[in-house]
């Protein structure tokens, strides 16, 4: 139990998310007000012992300071041969894959790989990012404006940021469908999904096969015939000191590939929901659509699409009045530390008139968001297309269906009628 809070039990932190998983802020709230670090020792259930991070400013000294890294091997080095990864040695073809995630990186090799990805990137919106994602965008509006019914998951939020993606890497759009369903499978390699974790890491084993045949398969045809694409420009790029090989350029495009496409699905699901919910919000930007970016702003602050990151303490820590060692795992719940009122005025209400940017929605520090421009213009072009149809739906059913996700937070199905 923990001090001060009779009967609360850090032990069934998750379990108590999951079972709100449509709502988890009661529950953040609680555990917060509480303490801003608590410990989980998870005796028995195979999983290492972690602190959970509550409150803002914990979650800040953790995201931005040096202490702190994305791996459980020796910081700023790739693992020793025969050490453990971050899916484990017996799902070989998953393990290089997400060993060369930009996310998983620490420096310096973060630093270096983050610079070129991020210099290809700004390649690709130069070259007309917003009009070719405005050209998605209005051409699926115009299919789902007729009809009476829409489910925006399947139909709209899932398939906005996988065509933005495919069009930006130059993977044909003809294969959404099977790339969609790769990247839903890789997922269930994640340690937050509940059930059978050896089952979902097979599953996740056999998408990441798939996953990386095809892309071997399609940057080997780039080296022969360069095309317009991201791709193109990662094997076009100046890599410098940076060792660069194919596992590399593999894990960076399934990483732009997954990571874009699950939050994306839930930042935009959530907010039509909101906004079909707060009708007085809507009205507003219907008035003045050019308060969109304030509202996609605050609505990440808000419910954020991704509510937790982890990270390990390289050495030992004194955080919020807690000792945190060498080694340990800590859990950044972003979700509850953008709603911290020792940090936020109102935190439970979406307010228009916040500064822009000063919370951890998209992370912080190093691991700052990549494609955190690119998903803002997603967001907008989206909202703005879909405004002049949003007043014309409600929501069919309520409770909406969550996905039972601790970290990709959204909506499973949001089923839309015409009123």
């Amino acid at each position: 139990m923990l001090a001060g809070a009779p009967g609360l039990n850090a032990e069934k932190f998750y379990e108590l998310v999951l079972d709100n998983i449509d709502d988890p802020y009661p529950t953040y709230r609680q555990f917060r007000d509480a303490d801003g670090l608590h410990r989980i020792m998870r005796p028995g259930t195979g999983r290492e012992p972690e602190w959970l991070v509550m409150r803002y400013d914990a979650a800040a000294t953790v995201l931005t300071g040096r202490g702190f890294g994305r791996r459980a091997a020796v910081p700023g080095s790739l693992p020793a041969a025969g050490a453990a990864t971050i899916v484990g040695r017996e799902h070989p073809v998953l393990s290089t894959l997400v060993e060369n995630w930009l996310v998983f990186m620490d420096p310096p090799r973060h630093t270096m790989v983050r610079s070129i990805v991020s210099d290809c990137l700004a390649k690709r919106v130069r070259a007309g990012f917003r009009e070719k994602t405005e050209k998605i965008v209005r051409d699926l509006v115009a299919r789902i404006s007729a009809q009476l019914s829409i489910e925006f998951v399947s139909e709209f939020a899932t398939v906005v940021p996988m065509l933005v993606n495919l069009e930006t890497l130059g993977v044909p759009r003809a294969d959404w469908r099977w790339m969609c369903e790769r990247t839903t499978a890789l997922q269930e390699g994640s340690s937050f999904r509940p059930g059978n974790r050896k089952n979902r890491l097979a599953t996740a084993e056999d998408a990441a096969l798939t996953l990386d045949e095809y892309f071997r398969a399609a940057l080997s045809e780039r080296r022969r015939i360069p095309r317009e694409d991201l791709m193109s420009d990662l094997l076009a790029a100046e890599w410098g000191d940076c060792p660069v090989d194919d596992d590399l350029l593999v894990g960076t495009c399934v990483h732009i590939l997954a990571a874009g496409n699950e939050t994306m699905r839930n930042a935009l699901s959530k907010i039509v929901l909101l906004l079909l919910r707060n009708k007085e919000i809507l009205n507003i930007l219907l008035i003045e659509p050019a308060l969109a970016p304030d509202v996609i702003d605050e609505l990440v602050r808000l419910d954020p699409p991704a509510q937790m990151v982890t990270r390990w303490a390289y050495r030992d820590e004194r955080i919020a009045g807690h000792d945190v060692s060498r080694g340990d795992k800590i859990t950044i719940v972003l979700g509850s530390a953008n709603r911290d009122p020792a940090r936020f005025c109102e935190p439970d209400t979406l307010r228009l008139d916040r500064p822009r940017r000063q919370h951890g929605g998209f992370g912080m520090g190093i691991h700052y968001c990549l494609g955190s421009a690119l998903a803002r213009v997603e967001t907008e072009v989206s909202l703005d297309a879909m405004l002049t149809l949003l007043p014309e739906l409600r929501v069919a059913s309520d409770p909406v269906c969550y996905g039972k996700d601790l970290i990709f937070h959204g909506p499973q199905e949001l089923r839309l009628v015409r009123t």
